[in-house]
């Protein structure tokens, strides 16, 4: 009963509108009963004149009016008491409602009559009209639901038969479903679905539109078309397989007298015409910012400086930017605050307080406004007696980001600047918007993005003030005495100096300070014992950093929560501890796809009364929540109660005294959860090794599968030998395996933390959610320099066009079988920072002319020079010469192969890898269209030049192509520091430069608008927050569900993110696969053989040892030292090296203890592994192997004492394959075992087949919760556990296997209709 309360009292306004309406969204008797017995009672002591009672009756009609007519409901008061209650959706409702209003008891009424009249005439003729064409057809159901103040109505219809042909019938279908309920909902938004199951509405699978909006007829159609056409193309002769049974129409209807996406932009044009609005993209220091930019805009409008104005705030933008910054750094430092995540009131009232001080100048107060410029909050200092305030600060919070409201009468004299500078920003911003909201971004935007910089050498200050200030008049440098200046132009002098060398040494970039308000959590859960194996959390752990008043490292604490209420009893301590615990970031590990979805399901969505999801927070990606903020509800008069059991009347009173003087005091503070695995990748467990971190992760000292709902709780027991005991057992093993986990994640975070700040810069891991996220930081901050390698954020057409020609790496077996001879694994180091640090597209993109296209065809094929182009290049291409080696990629299907062309193709590349095509003689070539970009320059392609391998360049012109790179210095730092840092014993250094390095070119390719329709993403809005709507009106829900007081919203929008060019990932995936085939090419000129490939590596015959020239330009670091072969960025290693130095390690730390000084059983290892080298004849290498696909394989070693080492893969086996079970694949040595598992999967699986050929079998435990799950009614966040049954076969298809097992490259041709699917993966048995 408690617990219904506190949910009643959370939104008791909220729950009384959605409680106006059953979830089918039909009107609810205790509703219509309620308002009755109210209205009743009021009238009744309105007519005995009761004292207040005309104003409750007033107030009454007024909160209900404007609730009931929000959700399309018709309210008539008559004068005797009587109510009359008319659902306005319903014909019969209607006209009843439109009788009882002209009636002469009707006293009061909610809904215009003349609307609900017309709306009623409208709906007729519709009808009527749709009768007389009699090619509707009538839904097999109709459903509605309240959601957001608005009305869903879903329809389903069943799928007919009309005529034969597939197609035709589908389209038949559809226009008679949307025939028969879209003229019933005028320009209100709808979503069409197609369905092989009963009910296309719920169908997960379904065909459709994505998002809701509204299409017509025509604009359905074809996008079904080409949906199943594809769905066609993939089943083949798949009309059988596509067997529809059902069409759903779901169609939104906003609130009464709501005008989708008006209300938040007539808010914003009003607001425009009050203030100056000046909202600066960082999202540092923001509340300082605001407060700067008050007063240096009023300072400019007072002193006139109109000229000042005009130049810091539209010539040189940035200036402007710079005083604010420096202002804002200043004002934060005379408070004293440190590092706070997030500005809270606190911070707020402390700097009112500040400025209160006795003779203060500046004696202020703050206002604050919300999303939709509503005053939420007047802050003034705490001992303010009334007296008029000078300053007046109004500023809007949005999401915890400050926006600086400046009043237009406060800026009068500046007000032209500052209108030019409104066009200016409204221009440049309208591309930006447009492509936010569709993925239309039609102009390329240079990314302008500088360091703010602070001056460390102050004599070399000095001498640029004496010696380096032009001064126009007289036509020189003077000495401007800088002490004698003022504090206007100390700071304008400061950032001419930080402008012209702000990447020396003489400046350093501005740091806020480290930020340690870190946490860790963790769960333990269990499925056992739970209905449809839902997992259910039993214990949580939690640890977090304590700092002092400086925000320094004091220690860790940890607490730790049990009981099926484990998560609703963390939320509580974390609500009790909030002032504590404000801005902290909380990780999980993995927490985005298991932790945070029981935090949704069993508390988050279901209980608002503490902790409230912030608007916009929510970060989904790939089905993983990466990351959003809680912030708590303040003033719940519920906590009271909690204080006053079993006490007197006057010490409840005055306990309630005290605690409601505690709560106007409160603050809103706020959570952040992350996900810390997407920062760190790896199990907990190898991270705790690697960090080498006083907690380390403890083996499950209970077997978990053992654990169950029941028992998994443990508990007190009363017994003398308590450890004999399982209860006892089970409870003290969960909380100690539980805490070490999060003790050894924090001490990770905080050593990883500390790292990164001091390697990069300043920069926290707490404003980096992802991995490519810090080194995408890391890079702007610390190297980028626009100046030099300008790059730019690309339009979508052109984003489009160098997209095409964007692929991984080439993954291809070149024989499928085995062979038992000398084989030998050879991996580049760093492959992608390796390529990454040459030429790379940079600079302004332009579309190559016709002119200029018709000219380069013309010179290659007269074969004269070619001028190159420095860019991403689109042509048709065709094999001419059949026996060579494929360079070029081509997508099949999903999959990336490497055939020959047999008629012209069309292909997108990297213009260097056009060049050595050229150069390979293996292609005829025509240039079709190209972007070029306008920084660097290249090599010529000369006729001498396309008949010599471009790799027997001389030293000189490797050094000179080396230099040309934007990236070069980036990369080279990063893998050169790793490598110091794991010298120097520091694990956590190498990590941070080592995720730095591999993240270092994904980033730059990042797809935000996912397939041309937005990328997949989800929002979690209140039930009554306008913000749904302003996506319904940006037309980017596709899917909707409820949760508690929440609003799971599906959405297919354009990541709201920017920096990046795919260009420069293509170039740079381009140069990663034409190194590789640079090596695939020499084996086989030195006839010798290539077993296989995957990105980075390759499996052969060839000894590298043998050949000094492939030594010099693959391994050239293992000539002189072959102990260090493969060391250098770039280079090859051996991979049977690394596999037989870890065998050996293995056996002399057994036999010496593990206590061994280093020196010591190295010197042992060395031993070991020379002999093995001396018996391969000087490198190391396996006996036999055995290729059956893309990552596919198993090598073996046999050792000298006997025992043997394995390389192998076999992608998505969760254990590791043998290399006798890899036979069997092949051979089918082991049928025994396999018809025995056969046998198994029939018993859990009547309805498996059993197949032909040779396979091995594995049952695997899933965990699946997707985010379609979590706007499905009734699955909320569920995880459920899946056991599934695997396979793995041989059935290789990216080319032709021979009679040998040697693979021939396919031949594409005009004609031929390849729609085989690759088949060596693992695919369900059944």
């Amino acid at each position: 009963m408690d617990e219904k309360k506190k949910s009643v009292s959370a939104s008791k306004k909220n729950k009384e509108v959605y409680n106006m309406r059953n979830k089918n969204g039909t009107l609810s008797k205790s509703y219509i009963k309620t308002i009755k017995a109210k209205y009743k009672t009021l009238s009744e002591d309105k007519e005995k004149k009761v004292k207040g009672a005309k104003g409750k009756l007033n107030k009454f009609l007024k909160e209900e009016f404007k609730s009931a007519q929000n959700s399309g409901i018709g309210l008539i008061f008559t004068a005797t008491g009587g109510v009359s209650v008319r659902d306005i959706f319903i014909p019969s409702d209607r006209k009843k409602y439109i009788k009882d209003v002209k009636k002469e008891s009707a006293k009061y009424h909610n809904v215009d009559v003349g609307d609900v009249m017309k709306r009623d005439k409208m709906l007729e003729k519709i009808d009527k009209r749709l009768a007389k064409k009699k090619k509707t057809i009538k839904p097999s159901s109709v459903r509605r639901e309240l959601i957001a103040k608005g009305i869903i109505t879903k329809y389903l219809f069943p799928f007919r038969d009309y005529t034969e042909d597939f197609i035709e019938n589908i389209m038949i279908n559809i226009d008679r479903a949307m025939s028969s309920i879209i003229p019933r909902h005028p320009n209100q938004k709808f979503i069409v679905r197609l369905s092989n199951t009963m009910n296309a509405i719920s169908d997960k699978q379904s065909y459709g539109v994505k998002t809701y909006g509204t299409p017509t007829i025509d604009e359905i159609k074809a996008a079904l078309n080409s949906k199943i056409e594809m769905a066609l193309f993939n089943y083949g002769e798949g009309a059988d397989e596509l067997n529809f049974k059902s069409i759903g129409i779901s169609v939104i209807s906003e609130p009464y007298g709501q005008i989708l996406g008006a209300g938040g932009h007539r808010s914003q044009t009003m607001a425009c015409k009050s203030w100056f609005i000046s909202n600066q993209t960082s999202r540092t220091n923001c509340f300082y910012r605001c407060i700067a930019t008050h007063n240096i805009l009023r300072n400019y409008s007072k002193e006139n400086e109109l000229d000042l104005c005009k130049e810091e705030l539209i010539v040189s933008p940035q200036k402007f930017l710079d005083r604010v910054n420096n202002s804002a750094t200043n004002i934060k430092k005379r408070l004293k605050t440190g590092n706070i995540r997030a500005t809270s009131e606190a911070d707020i009232q402390k700097y009112v307080d500040n400025c209160y001080k006795k003779n203060s100048s500046n004696k202020c107060e703050v206002k604050i406004y919300n999303n939709v410029f509503a005053l939420v909050k007047v802050i003034r200092p705490t001992e303010w007696n009334g007296e008029t305030l000078k300053t007046t600060y109004e500023i809007q919070n949005i999401n915890h980001h400050f926006v600086a409201l400046v009043r237009w009468y406060k800026v009068m004299n500046i007000i032209d600047v500052l209108d030019e500078v409104i066009k200016i920003a409204t221009e440049k911003a309208k591309e930006i918007s447009i492509g936010a909201d569709s993925g239309d971004v039609s102009e390329d935007i240079l990314i302008d993005r500088e360091p703010d910089w602070e001056i460390v050498d102050w004599d070399r200050f000095d001498e640029f003030c004496k010696n380096e200030i032009w001064n126009k008049k007289e036509e020189k440098c003077i000495d401007v005495k800088y002490e004698e200046q003022s504090e206007t132009n100390k700071k304008k002098y400061q950032r001419w100096f930080c402008a012209r060398y702000g990447r020396t040494e003489y400046c350093r970039r501005y740091m806020d300070d480290l930020n340690l308000k870190i946490g860790a959590y963790d769960l333990e859960a269990t499925p056992n014992g739970v209905e449809e194996n839902m997992f259910r959390a039993y214990r949580l752990s939690f640890s977090y950093n304590i700092l002092d008043k400086k925000h320094k490292f004091e220690r860790i604490k940890t607490v730790s929560f049990g009981g099926k209420d484990c998560i609703e009893k963390w939320f509580e301590w974390l609500y009790k501890n909030r002032e504590e615990l404000t801005g902290y970031t909380l990780y999980a590990h993995n927490g985005g796809k298991f932790d945070v979805l029981l935090l949704l399901n069993d508390y988050i969505l279901k209980n608002a009364s503490k902790w409230v999801l912030e608007e916009g927070s929510l970060i989904v990606l790939n089905g993983a929540y990466l990351s959003f903020c809680l912030t708590s509800k303040e003033g719940d008069i519920e906590n009271v109660d909690s204080l006053s059991h079993g006490m007197g009347n006057f010490k409840i009173q005055n306990q309630i005294k005290k605690k409601t003087v505690k709560m106007e005091e409160d603050i809103e503070c706020m959570l952040t959860f992350r996900d810390s695995m997407r920062l760190l990748p790896g199990s907990l467990k190898r991270l705790c090794d690697e960090f080498d971190v006083e907690h380390k992760k403890i083996s499950e000292v209970v077997n978990f599968d053992e654990v169950n709902i029941n028992n998994c709780f443990g508990g007190a027991v009363d017994t003398r030998r308590p450890f004999s005991d399982e209860k006892f057992k089970i409870e003290l093993c969960n909380y100690v395996y539980c805490n070490y986990d999060v003790l050894g994640l924090l001490e990770i975070l905080n050593k990883f933390s500390k790292s990164v700040y001091e390697a990069c810069n300043g920069i926290n891991i707490t404003d980096c959610i992802t991995g490519a996220s810090l080194s995408k930081k890391h890079y702007f901050n610390s190297f980028y320099d626009k100046s030099i390698y300008p790059v730019y954020n690309l339009s979508a057409k052109n984003d489009e066009f160098c997209r095409d020609g964007y692929f991984g790496g080439r993954c291809e077996a070149f024989y499928i079988g085995e062979q038992k001879k000398k084989l030998y694994y050879y991996d580049f180091t760093s492959l992608y920072p390796d390529v990454g640090r040459c030429r790379l597209p940079y600079g302004e993109p332009k579309e190559l002319t016709e002119e200029r296209i018709g000219r380069w065809n013309c010179r290659y094929k007269e074969g004269v020079s070619l001028t190159p182009i420095r860019g991403i290049v689109k042509v048709r291409v065709k094999t001419k010469n059949f026996d060579a080696l494929p360079l070029h990629a081509i997508k099949d299907g999903h999959r990336l192969t490497f055939a020959h062309f047999g008629d012209w193709s069309e292909l997108t590349m990297w213009y260097r890898e056009l060049e050595y095509g050229i150069s390979l003689d293996i292609y005829e070539y025509e240039l079709v269209d190209a972007v070029e970009f306008d920084g660097g320059h290249h090599t010529y392609v000369t006729t001498q030049y396309m008949n010599s391998p471009m790799n027997k360049k001389d030293k000189k012109d490797k050094e000179h192509f080396w230099e040309e790179g934007l990236l070069k210095d980036f990369f080279e730092d990063a893998v050169n520091k790793k490598a110091i840092a794991k010298k120097n014993g520091q694990p956590a250094l190498a990590q941070a430069y080592k995720i730095i390095a591999n993240s270092g070119y994904g980033f730059w390719g990042l797809n935000a608008n996912g397939d041309g329709e937005g990328r997949d993403g989800m929002s979690i809005v209140k039930e009554d927050d306008d913000y749904f709507w302003e996506l319904m009106a940006k037309g980017v829900v596709s899917n909707i569900g409820r949760i508690g007081e929440y609003i799971m919203v599906r959405t297919a929008m354009r990541m709201s993110v920017s920096d990046f060019n795919v260009s420069i990932a293509t170039a740079i995936c381009s140069e990663a696969r034409m190194k590789t085939y640079r090596f695939l090419k020499a084996v086989k000129d030195k006839g010798m053989n290539i077993l296989y490939c995957d990105t980075d590596s390759c499996i052969c015959d060839l000894k590298l040892n043998d050949y000094p020239d492939l030594m010099e330009e693959f391994c050239w670091d293992g000539l002189k030292d072959p102990s260090t072969a493969g060391d250098e960025l770039g280079s090859m290693k051996n991979e049977c090296l690394e596999k037989v130095e870890g065998y050996y390690k293995s056996k002399v730390l057994k036999e010496l203890g593990e206590d061994c000084p280093k020196s010591i059983w190295k010197k042992k290892v060395e031993e070991y592994v020379n002999a093995e080298k001396e018996k391969d004849g000087g490198e190391l290498s396996f006996d036999k192997g055995i290729i059956a696909g893309c990552k596919q394989y198993s090598l073996h070693k046999r050792l000298l004492d006997g025992g043997y080492v394995v390389a192998g893969a076999c992608k998505g086996c969760k254990r590791k394959l043998s290399y006798e079970e890899f036979q069997h694949l092949l051979y089918g040595t082991d049928m025994k075992t396999q018809r025995e598992c056969e046998k198994e999967i029939i018993l859990r699986n009547p309805n498996f087949k059993i197949p032909e050929g040779y396979r091995l079998y594995e049952q695997q435990t899933q965990f699946r919760s997707s985010t379609s799950d979590h706007i499905a009614e009734g699955d909320y966040t569920e995880i459920r556990r899946i056991d599934i049954d695997k396979s793995v076969r041989i059935n290789y298809t990216k080319g032709t296997i021979d009679n040998e097992g040697w693979v021939v490259p396919h031949i594409l041709t005009l004609d031929e209709n390849n729609d085989e699917e690759e088949g060596n993966y693992m695919g369900d048995a059944y």
